[in-house]
């Protein structure tokens, strides 16, 4: 509950005009303001009950108007923003119980527009960008603690669009690639975080398509095959980080299909065998040091 549906609960039933006041059962006062026409009007108060102010703020005709506070139990400033006919309108911010500025923002008739920023406890941007009645619209960039970039893109009615990047705390590239409509669409890069590339290829509508690889740190090829609508089709290889083949396999709407062979460090056969529809279909054949058993 906010606090202002407190606020209308504590006062269901009809008040005469003027004055008001409300204590909890230590004598504590509880809340302070003026009735008018039986509506709340004017400046109101809350307090805990241990005599902290919670919030403070104007009335008009029984609906938010004007300027109002809320604050943390330590009397730190919660909350400062303005309303106007019981929404929120113009500059709005938000803070942390230290006193650092957390969330800046500005409204329209109840509605996002503007610039947004959110910030972390020591007083670092986390986040910036821009709001188009109530939808998120523009550039937009995340950062690190330490005030490093974390990502940058663009939102389209809410959604990403266009080139989109993320960085490791080292500055380092993580990822790359195009969104369309809030969905992966074109060629997509991620790195490991010396620098090196860790995979590579194509996304439609959000989902893989087409062919991909998958690199260890040192460079080395992870492994590679080919996506079709989000799904494994047709052969995969993967490789160790020295280079040598570790499995063939065969892949046919994302379940192993076909031929199965994996290989042991030094390339010599270790296992065969053939799958359908995801399980093992026939023989399965074990061997050590390249010699069946």
């Amino acid at each position: 509950m906010n606090i202002f549906s407190w606020f209308k609960s504590l006062f269901k039933e009809v008040r005469s005009d003027g004055p008001y006041e409300s204590y909890y059962k230590n004598g504590q006062l509880r809340c302070k303001g003026t009735y008018n026409d039986g509506k709340q009007d004017g400046s109101w108060e809350t307090y805990s009950e241990s005599g902290q102010l919670e919030s403070k703020g104007n009335f008009k005709d029984g609906i938010e108007n004007g300027l109002w506070e809320r604050r943390f139990e330590n009397g730190q400033l919660k909350f400062k923003g303005t309303y106007k006919d019981g929404q929120l309108d113009g500059l709005q911010e938000w803070f942390h119980k230290n006193g650092q500025l957390r969330e800046r923002q500005n409204y329209i008739d109840g509605s996002n527009h503007g610039l947004w920023e959110l910030f972390y406890e020591n007083g670092q941007l986390k986040s910036q960008g821009n709001y188009v009645n109530g939808d998120r619209n523009g550039p937009f960039q995340i950062f690190y603690m330490n005030g490093q970039l974390r990502s940058k893109g663009n939102h389209k009615n809410d959604k990403r669009e266009g080139p989109y990047e993320s960085y490791y705390e080292n500055g380092q590239l993580q990822s790359q690639g195009i969104s369309k409509s809030g969905k992966k669409h074109g060629l997509w890069e991620e790195f490991h975080e010396n620098g090196q590339l860790e995979s590579r290829g194509n996304y439609k509508d959000g989902k893989q398509e087409g062919p991909w690889e998958i690199l260890h740190a040192n460079g080395q090829l992870n492994s590679q095959g080919n996506y079709r609508d989000g799904k494994r089709e047709g052969p995969f290889e993967e490789y160790r980080e020295n280079g040598t083949l570790a499995v063939k396999e065969s892949y046919q709407n994302d379940k192993q299909n076909g031929p199965y062979e994996s290989y042991d460090e030094n390339g010599r056969l270790k296992s065969k065998g053939s799958f359908k529809n995801g399980a093992l279909d026939g023989p399965y054949e074990l061997y050590k040091d390249g010699v069946l058993q």
